[in-house]
């Protein structure tokens, strides 16, 4: 087997309810276009010059799929749930960090909580940060379970 440097990325997140937590789960997957294909779970490193994509399309069933998650499923009726992933790329565009957090927590917190991680992943290297973007998803469940994600999901091609 080869290993490549992800070339594109794709940043989204969605939130879906189910009849389980796990079909919740997989209907957010579905919605970002990625609920047909194998997740490989990545740490949180962005290669340098990654190109964005604003969707995923034309993905083969069954690929297996380099990508950094956050997710939380509930089917606690009132319950606020919220995954972000703060993902920031260095000045020069030499690479980047993502970061991820679930929880009971608003949009906005988790939201905070990944900027505040991405901050901290730049300083501890000496890196400047250039660009951060955020994908975030929340949800408050109703009469079925519930799942929020955010995801990067990385191409080789």
């Amino acid at each position: 087997m080869s290993w490549t440097t992800p070339k594109r990325a794709f940043l989204g997140a969605a939130a879906a309810e189910g009849r389980t937590k796990l079909n919740a789960f997989d209907n957010a997957l579905l919605k970002l276009g990625i609920g047909n294909v194998n997740l490989v779970r990545l740490s949180s490193v962005i290669p340098a010059h990654v190109e964005w994509m604003e969707r995923v399309h034309n993905v083969p069933i069954g690929m297996l799929l380099p990508t950094v998650y956050a997710h939380i499923e509930s089917d606690e009726p009132g319950a606020t749930i919220s995954a972000a992933l703060g993902v920031g790329i260095s000045e020069n565009n030499e690479g980047g960090l993502i970061y991820e957090y679930s929880g009971y927590c608003t949009r906005e917190e988790a939201e905070r909580m990944v900027r505040k991680m991405v901050e901290e992943g730049f300083a501890q290297r000496g890196w400047k940060l250039g660009d951060f973007r955020v994908a975030s998803a929340s949800t408050t469940v109703n009469d079925k379970p519930a799942a929020v994600l955010a995801v990067v999901v990385m191409f080789p091609y």
